[in-house]
């Protein structure tokens, strides 16, 4: 009786082990074996002095570590379209275009890279004028993005790519070229962010023009995006004509806010910053105040995934110089 009680525990032990051991396994399994979706998009945050920024890609990629070793994925090569596509970015400033989607191994990624193709990319201004739009080592190694992102099992990952235009016309000294650094892209979460769309007008109901219209953001004291609010009115549905359902002048869309309610506001800028505090400075009066005034505040609340629009206009009020004298 002895010898059958010490069999059957030593059975049921070696089980318990092999049952132990096939859960290990399997988990093991699911973490190094399972796949995800990425979908990579390109968008654009508006510049008012520039017609065209062009750029021409030959191939998008992903780094994840594997063991320690860098392991580049290919999401496009543009082999569909001869091998490169070009992507006007100022047509991306209410849209967004898919650079690529792929299935993914599960895990962890911590860098995005975009390949351009040799001498394709360019800025033409509202003067026609064209200048060179560079990468250095943009052909061979690419343009780098840092950005830590994690494929999970069985999910879809949509980021997308966020060019600031006014950060990308960086002169690169002499050379007449502009370079497109990895600082000029915000990289965006779209699964748990939203966006707020909205326009900003004068007293009037007018587009305000002549000068850039800042669009902030705020969560309490904190400024968590801006923009600038189109100079003239944008043929959105590319059917070469401005009506209603196009973006009049002072349009404008905050990208990549996550849940939560924001405070909106709106100032007249010069496009300068001469206190470089990081904070464009206001257009002044000659009583060096504030050319325009906001008169309405707004708030608003953002759904992830969704567009959320204002619920009425920005309105700016021009404040009024008093040029009168008195004599005594």
């Amino acid at each position: 009786m002895t010898k059958k009680r010490s069999f059957l525990l030593i059975a049921l032990l070696a089980l318990s082990l092999a049952i132990t051991g096939c859960s290990d396994g399997d988990s093991s399994t699911t973490l190094s074996g399972g796949s995800g979706e990425l979908a990579l998009s390109l968008a654009d945050a508006p510049v008012n002095n520039v017609a065209k920024v062009n750029v021409t890609l030959s191939e998008v990629q992903v780094s994840r570590l594997d063991d320690g070793q860098e392991v580049w994925e290919t999401i496009n090569d543009f082999s569909d379209n001869g091998g490169e596509a070009t992507f006007d970015l100022l047509t991306l400033r209410f849209d967004q275009e898919l650079l690529g989607q792929e299935m993914l191994v599960a895990g962890h990624y911590n860098q995005i890279r975009l390949i351009l193709a040799s001498q394709n990319s360019e800025v033409v201004f509202k003067d026609d004028t064209v200048r060179t739009l560079t990468i250095p080592s943009g052909t061979q190694t690419g343009l780098k993005i840092n950005h830590d992102f994690t494929i999970e099992d069985g999910k879809i990952t949509r980021l997308l790519l966020d060019a600031d235009v006014s950060k990308i016309m960086h002169s690169a000294g002499n050379s007449g070229k502009i370079i497109l650094r990895p600082t000029a892209i915000k990289i965006i979460d779209q699964v748990i962010s939203g966006d707020i769309q909205g326009r900003v007008v004068d007293t009037t109901g007018q587009a305000i023009t002549g000068y850039d219209v800042l669009i902030e953001a705020w969560n309490g004291e904190t400024k968590v995006a801006s923009t600038v609010a189109t100079a003239e009115a944008m043929d959105t549905n590319n059917d070469e004509i401005i009506d209603e359902n196009d973006k009049p002048a002072g349009s404008f869309l905050l990208r990549g806010l996550e849940e939560g309610t924001y405070t909106i506001t709106a100032k007249v800028v010069t496009g300068e910053d001469l206190n470089q505090d990081g904070n464009p400075d206001e257009v002044l009066n000659t009583n060096n105040e504030a050319m325009y005034q906001q008169t309405n505040n707004i708030t608003v609340d953002v759904i992830a995934e969704q567009v959320t629009p204002l619920p009425e206009n920005i309105i700016l009020e021009e404040v009024t110089v008093d040029t009168t004298t008195t004599n005594e």
